[in-house]
């Protein structure tokens, strides 16, 4: 089983043409690029009121921060990072398009040392435990694992970070990631919960959580 379909899941939308490299060296997917702008189809979120935990924001977005994972076995996580945090996260295998969620970010979390960061990531019941409650929901881990019951170590991936015009890279950090859903029956879909842990260095640590859904090319208006 390959990292991405641990950590991620295997959601299908169709796969299209990718287009487009630059200065990052790499291909980008669906002409998304810093400097450009997204729009994400808000709809759902005015047809049933207070059922999600967090709205993503509405109207074109600017995409100031670029961020590529290498995640083996072909695939590859892109993230495009938006103007009122949020990120588009697209993942390609071999280049063709395998899915996409967008998140926003609800909290993040500054532990006091390097130590209780590290402590976070490795005992925290919110980086790998079965079942958890946030925001006053109950969610589902959903990054895969033989084990259904006990606690997991968070999924670790290297993000690299390209930004300014022409993007050149601009640093990078250690993900240290749990995947978790929950059904929305007044939608009929399901809300990820992506808790991470970030190391940037020895002085700069944090945990984030982010909320999102799945998204399909329909949803998307890129300029």
């Amino acid at each position: 089983m390959s990292f991405f379909s641990k950590l991620f899941g295997r959601p299908q939308p169709p796969p299209l043409p990718t287009s487009g490299s630059g200065a990052i060296g790499h291909t980008l997917p669906l002409g998304l690029r810093v400097g450009g702008q997204v729009e994400i189809d808000t709809t759902l979120y005015r047809m049933a009121p207070e059922a999600m935990t967090a709205e993503l924001p509405g109207g074109h977005q600017g995409i100031p921060c670029y961020g590529h994972v290498n995640l083996g076995d072909g695939y590859a996580l892109h993230r495009f990072y938006l103007d009122d945090d949020a990120f588009l996260q697209v993942t390609t295998v071999g280049g063709d398009l395998e899915a996409m969620k967008a998140f926003v970010y609800c909290e993040t979390v500054n532990p006091p040392s390097k130590q209780a960061f590290q402590e976070f990531v490795m005992q925290h019941p919110h980086l790998g435990a079965a079942q958890i409650e946030y925001a006053g929901k109950h969610w589902q881990r959903a990054t895969q694992s033989t084990d259904d019951v006990s606690r997991i170590p968070p999924i670790a991936y290297d993000e690299v970070l390209y930004r300014y015009q022409p993007p050149r890279r601009d640093g990078d950090l250690t993900h240290y990631a749990m995947l978790y859903s929950r059904d929305v029956p007044e939608l009929q879909r399901e809300e990820f919960l992506l808790v991470t842990g970030e190391d940037s260095g020895p002085n700069e640590f944090c945990v984030t959580y982010a909320v999102g859904i799945d998204v399909t090319v329909a949803d998307l208006d890129i300029t």
